[in-house]
């Protein structure tokens, strides 16, 4: 090899192992936690100046002393309660209180309409007289008055998988105004009409003192004279335990599945749905995990063999600004499934496809079902729950591409419509040699795997800029891994010199084809790139031409 080859070979393989190492340096983000709660999209903008907007428990004496309040919270995994949210309200509290129900039960609970004026969705609260178990008491101080705060708790509590956890705020002395916001009092949020269904109830619970003690056993209070109050702002964030490195799977059903999911109905709300009209029914729901959406499914009452179709589809909300309500013109929900007219169903479960659409913690979606004509019989839930319409559908023609219109259809409706979503907790201990957790040899899992492993919160934007990070240092390691081969194999032909810009956008394409076609890349970004490298070439032709 003549000497500047040598030097040109030095400098490429300086290039790769330079590449090599900082791709060496990045440790792979484990997703450990899940939040489960309110955020700011049920909340808006609302704050509160005095008691009406904000809430304590009235029960036992003075209010917010000795009775707690909250949300009871079923926990999406097994492992620990570590921090706890709220948005706090003009008065303060100073103690919170951890409680759990019994494991592999679930609390009593109920319905109740908020009440305001314009609100016509219902929150879940635990009826009274519900026994929990205390398990960690502790101070606080530092909050700040209507703002959404998290605290990690000095002493996190073991949890199960789908077992109830209390979630409590007192004040210890005398306080004049709500400690809590509480979402249900008008309209700037979407309030507590979607997130029933995740398992996160309004809950008071009565400690008899102002100090209680680990290992006592209190009852729920309030729910029936409507002294705890509704659409209670808290949430919880639990983090997996396991053997080091262990990947917990985490399940949980979305839309109307029924308490505990699924329970059944023999009745048929829908047989009442006029789908001559050409509408499209739908559950809205906010997920708590970074996981996929299978697929959606519902339960139809009997056979039909007369021509009825059923359209299920599933709809993403990509992000919503701040206080937008999801699927309006702010904050437009879009068809992210696959959909297909089922016809002459049979009698029992019905599901559509199997998508994996990836879905983030806080993200909306929603599951959506239309019918060729009336009447189309559908099993219920035991579970009233808001029901969303929008036109199109049913009649032979597709989902709407798009939601950015829909009105309330009913505020208690019980038709069972669902879908489930996995996802991955990886301990808190990952292993040192991080591996392809649950995912096979394929070119579509690995590239999937690296590409959401650089993302904290898997959001389409934070895919996006991960995706085409790893273009960028695939091109550079296909590139320079060509270069040095074709050199020891043609070292005469001074291979490394000529034609590597060429190679390098060959290349460069050719990878973003392969990520648009693991929808890893919107198919917007492609076009995009496809415009830019041809408007360089034809400056480039235009140039050796003469033009």
């Amino acid at each position: 090899m003549r000497l500047g080859q040598s030097r040109h070979a030095w400098r490429v393989s300086a290039v790769l192992l330079l590449v090599l190492s900082i791709l060496g340096l990045i440790t792979p983000l484990a997703h450990a936690s899940t939040y489960v709660g309110y955020t700011s999209t049920q909340g808006g903008a609302l704050t509160c100046a005095s008691f009406g907007n904000c809430v304590k428990c009235t029960q036992d004496g003075t209010p917010g002393v000795k009775c707690g309040t909250g949300s009871a919270i079923q926990s999406p995994l097994t492992g620990k309660l570590t921090s706890v949210t709220l948005e706090t309200g003009s008065s303060l509290p100073n103690q919170v209180e951890i409680a759990t129900f019994p494991a592999g039960t679930t609390p009593n609970s109920a319905f109740l309409a908020c009440g305001y004026s314009g609100q016509t969705y219902n929150c879940q609260q635990v009826t009274d007289g519900q026994s929990f178990t205390v398990q960690d008491v502790e101070g606080l101080s530092g909050l700040v008055g209507q703002s959404i705060t998290t605290i990690a708790l000095a002493s996190p509590v073991a949890v199960t998988q789908n077992q109830f956890v209390a979630v409590q705020f007192t004040n210890t002395a005398t306080t004049t105004n709500g400690l809590i916001l509480q979402v249900c009092s008008n309209n700037v949020g979407t309030g507590c009409g979607a997130i029933v269904s995740t398992g996160i109830w309004d809950l008071c619970l009565d400690f008899t003192t102002a100090s209680p003690s680990n290992g006592a056993v209190v009852s729920s209070a309030g729910q029936a004279n409507g002294g705890c109050g509704a659409g209670i702002f808290t949430g919880a964030t639990f983090t997996a335990t396991g053997q080091s490195g262990s990947t917990v799977t985490v399940t949980q059903c979305y839309g109307n599945c029924g308490t505990p999911a699924i329970t059944l109905a023999n009745t048929n709300s829908t047989h009442a749905v006029n789908f001559n009209q050409s509408i499209t029914l739908f559950y809205a729901f906010q997920s708590n995990i970074n996981g996929f959406i299978l697929n959606v499914t519902t339960s139809v009452a009997k056979n039909y063999n007369n021509g009825q179709g059923i359209v299920e589809a599933i709809y993403v909300v990509p992000s919503c600004p701040l206080g937008q309500s999801p699927f309006t013109a702010q904050c437009p929900g879009f068809l992210a499934s696959g959909w297909n007219v089922i016809g002459n169903p049979n009698k029992g479960k019905l599901s559509n496809g199997n998508y994996q659409i990836p879905i983030s913690n806080g993200q909306w979606a929603a599951v959506s079902i239309s019918g060729v004509f009336s009447p189309l019989d559908l099993n219920d839930t035991n579970t009233p729950l808001q029901v969303l319409q929008t036109s199109g559908g049913g009649c032979a023609c597709p989902p709407p591409a798009a939601i950015s219109q829909s009105s309330i259809f009913s505020s208690s409706f019980k038709m069972g419509l669902w879908a489930w979503i996995v996802g991955n907790a990886v301990t808190s201990q990952p292993p040192t040699t991080p591996g392809i957790t649950g995912c096979g040899a394929g070119l579509d899992c690995i590239l999937t795997e690296a590409t959401n492993s650089f993302c904290s919160v898997l959001t389409t934007a934070c895919q996006t800029g991960s995706a085409l990070f790893w273009v960028i240092i695939l091109t550079i390691i296909s590139v320079t891994a060509l270069v040095m081969a074709l050199s020891e194999l043609l070292p005469s032909q001074n291979i490394g010199r000529m034609g590597i810009g060429e190679l390098g956008v060959l290349f460069f394409l050719g990878w973003i084809v392969i990520f648009t076609s693991f929808s890893l890349l919107s198919i917007y970004v492609l076009l995009l790139v496809f415009f830019v490298v041809a408007a360089l070439s034809a400056h480039t032709i235009r140039g050796y031409v003469g033009i």
